[in-house]
C-alpha cells in the first residue's frame, strides 16, 4: 500500500511539473504544412514585447490597416497588418489600459481615468486629460471627435481640433529663407519650388492638435453602462452618428451635429424588443424610435451603406445612411438605417446572439448560442443559407468565411453555400482579431505571439472597407467647399429638408421619460409632413440623400 501511495505522489508530482513547464513554454507557430493542407500559407509573424511571467497581452484589435496590441504592463504596441513590421511601442502608464480608438491621424488610448492621444504613425504623444468619470469601455474616434463610454451612464465627446501654430511658424521661417535666396536669380525659383515643397510635406507629416481638456466635454445619455467600445456609423462634415450598446439592453445611437449648439452630442435612436412584439414609434421628437425591450448582448455591427431594398431602389444620390445590425437574447436580429432611424428589416434565429454579427458583400452572418451560423441577405434579411457548429466569425475573403468552432479550431466556410470546408488547428491563441478590413486572419497568444495567415494565392489583400484616409479626405473635401459650420438644410451632406426640420425641433432625451415614448400628438403633428416618398416606401422611410 504504502509502495502504491509513493508511486501515485511521485506520477502526481511529474504531472504538475509537466504542466507548470508547459503553462511557461512559448507559444508555437502553426506548422505551414498544417497551413498549406487547408489552402492557407502564413504571411508573417511578429513578438509583442511582454514581459514572460509578468504579463500578458490584455487586448488585440485591428484598426485601418494597423494591429494594436495592449499588455497589463500598460504598453501600446502598433504593427503594420501586411509586414508585420513594429511602427512604434509606448509606455502609457501604470492604469489598466483599455483598446484604443483610432482615426486617420490619430490613436486615443485610455489608462486608468488618463484619456491619451497620440500621433498615428509615429506615437508621439500630442495630449492628454482627465476623464469625467470611470471609463467603462475603450474609445472610439471619428475624424473630429473622441467618444469615451462611462460607468456614469454616459458617453462623452471630446473635439479633436488641428493645431496650426506649427504651420504658421514653419510658414514665417520658410518666408525669411525664400527672401535670403531672393537675390539668387534663377536659383530662387528653384529654392522656392523647393522650400514650397518641404512646407506641404511637413505640414501633411506633422500632427497636433489642441488640448482636449480646455472645456468640459459633451455628453449623451446612455441608458445604462455602454460595456463594449462604440462603433462609429455616417461620418460627414457636419455630422457624426456613433453607436452602443449598454448593460440594460439597449442599442444607442448618438448624433453629433456641429451647428452651433450649446449641448450639440444628444441621443438620436434607441432600439429595444421582445419576442413576438414589435413597435416603432414614428415620432422623431422626444423618444426618437423604439422597439420594447429585449436584451442585446452582443457589439453592434456597421454597414456603411445601407443596402436595404427600401433605400437601394431610390437613385443614388438620395440614399442615406448605413445599416447597424445588432442580435437579441430571443434571437431577433434588427437591421436599422443610422440617419433616418427606420427598422429595415428583422430575422429570427432559434437561439440567443450574443457574438457580433458581420457582413461582408451582400449577406450578413448570424453565430448563435447553439452553434448555428446563419447567412442572411442584406437587402431584405431572407434566410440564405444555414451551418452547424460555429462560435463566431472573423474575417472573410471572396469565396470563403473564417470561423472559430467549439473547439477553438479555424474553420472555413464556403459563402457561396455555406459548406464547412476545411479545419485547422491554431493551438491556445488568446485573441482571434475581428478583421472586418481585409481578408487576413490574425491571431495573438497570452505571450505576444503574432500570427497572419491567408489563402495561399491571395498575396495581395481583399478589401472590404473604405481606408480612413478615404473618408477624412471626403470631409475635407466637404469643408474645402465651402460648407459652414451650421449649413443650410439643403446643403447637409446627410440629412434633407425634411430632417432638417426635424432636428430643430428635438429635444434632448430625458432617461426618465416613458420608455416607449408614444405621443400621439407628437405623431399627430408629423403626419402632414410626410412627402411621397414616404408613403411608397412600406416602412416609412423619410427622403434620402445626401452621400450616405
Amino acid at each position: 500500500m504504502k509502495r502504491h501511495f509513493a508511486i501515485s505522489i511521485v506520477f502526481l508530482s511529474m504531472c504538475a511539473f509537466c504542466a507548470a513547464a508547459f503553462a511557461d513554454a512559448p507559444s508555437q507557430l502553426i506548422p505551414e504544412s498544417d497551413a498549406n493542407a487547408v489552402g492557407m500559407t502564413r504571411a508573417w509573424f511578429a513578438q509583442a514585447t511582454v514581459l514572460r511571467g509578468q504579463e500578458e497581452v490584455t487586448s488585440a484589435t485591428l484598426q485601418d490597416g494597423t494591429l494594436f496590441i495592449t499588455t497589463e504592463g500598460g504598453r501600446l504596441q502598433a504593427f503594420d497588418a501586411e509586414t508585420g513590421v513594429t511602427l512604434w511601442t509606448v509606455d502609457c502608464g501604470e492604469g489598466y489600459l483599455l483598446p484604443p480608438g483610432v482615426n486617420s491621424k490619430i490613436v486615443a488610448a485610455i489608462s486608468g481615468t488618463d484619456l491619451l492621444v497620440y500621433d498615428r504613425f509615429t506615437g508621439k504623444k500630442l495630449s492628454e486629460t482627465v476623464l469625467y468619470g470611470d471609463p467603462s469601455a475603450g474609445p472610439v474616434v471619428s475624424e473630429r471627435e473622441i467618444y469615451v463610454p462611462l460607468f456614469s451612464q454616459r458617453v462623452m465627446s471630446y473635439p479633436v481640433v488641428r493645431e496650426k501654430k506649427e504651420a504658421e511658424k514653419l510658414a514665417v521661417t520658410l518666408n525669411s529663407m525664400n527672401e535670403a535666396v531672393a537675390d539668387l536669380g534663377q536659383a530662387a525659383d528653384y529654392w522656392t519650388k523647393k522650400f514650397g515643397e518641404y512646407n506641404k510635406k511637413l505640414d501633411a507629416e506633422s500632427f497636433a492638435i489642441e488640448d482636449i481638456n480646455k472645456e468640459r466635454p459633451y455628453s449623451c445619455a446612455s441608458f445604462g453602462t455602454p460595456m463594449v467600445p462604440p462603433i462609429m456609423g455616417t461620418q460627414s462634415y457636419d455630422l457624426d452618428v456613433v453607436g452602443w450598446t449598454t448593460d440594460q439592453g439597449w442599442l444607442i445611437l448618438g448624433e453629433m451635429t456641429r451647428r452651433g449648439d450649446e449641448d450639440p452630442f444628444k441621443l438620436l435612436y434607441k432600439l429595444q424588443a421582445r419576442p413576438n412584439f414589435s413597435h416603432l414609434n414614428s415620432s422623431r421628437v422626444g423618444n426618437r424610435a423604439l422597439i420594447p425591450r429585449d436584451d442585446v448582448e452582443s457589439s453592434p455591427f456597421f454597414v456603411p451603406e445601407d443596402k436595404s431594398m427600401q433605400n437601394m431602389r431610390l437613385p443614388a444620390e438620395r440614399r442615406k445612411g448605413g445599416l447597424f445590425i445588432i442580435g437579441s437574447e430571443s434571437g431577433h436580429v434588427y437591421a436599422m438605417n443610422d440617419v433616418t432611424g427606420m427598422l429595415r428589416w428583422t430575422y429570427l434565429t432559434p437561439g440567443s446572439v450574443s457574438e457580433r454579427i458581420t457582413a461582408f458583400d451582400d449577406h450578413a452572418y448570424i453565430p448563435t448560442s447553439n452553434g448555428d451560423l446563419y447567412a442572411v441577405a442584406l437587402k431584405t434579411g431572407d434566410e440564405v443559407w444555414k451551418t452547424q457548429d460555429v462560435v463566431k466569425t472573423v474575417a472573410a475573403s471572396s469565396s470563403r468565411l473564417y470561423a472559430f468552432d467549439s473547439r477553438g479550431r479555424l474553420v472555413m466556410v464556403n459563402r457561396a453555400n455555406g459548406e464547412r470546408e476545411k479545419v485547422l488547428a491554431v493551438g491556445q491563441t488568446k485573441f482571434q482579431v475581428f478583421n472586418q478590413e481585409t481578408d487576413r486572419v490574425y491571431l495573438v497568444t497570452a505571450d505576444g505571439l503574432i500570427q497572419c495567415l491567408h489563402e495561399t494565392q491571395l498575396a495581395k489583400p481583399i478589401r472590404h472597407r473604405e481606408p480612413l484616409a478615404a473618408i477624412s479626405a471626403r470631409i475635407t473635401a466637404e469643408m474645402e467647399a465651402g460648407l459652414p459650420e451650421a449649413p443650410e438644410p439643403k446643403k447637409a451632406p446627410a440629412l434633407d429638408e425634411e430632417d432638417e426640420e426635424d432636428t430643430a425641433a428635438s429635444e434632448t432625451v430625458d432617461p426618465d421619460d416613458d420608455p416607449f415614448g408614444g405621443d400621439e400628438d407628437e405623431e399627430a403633428e408629423e403626419a402632414p409632413a410626410e412627402s411621397d416618398d414616404e408613403e411608397e416606401d412600406p416602412f416609412g422611410g423619410d427622403d434620402f440623400g445626401g452621400d450616405f
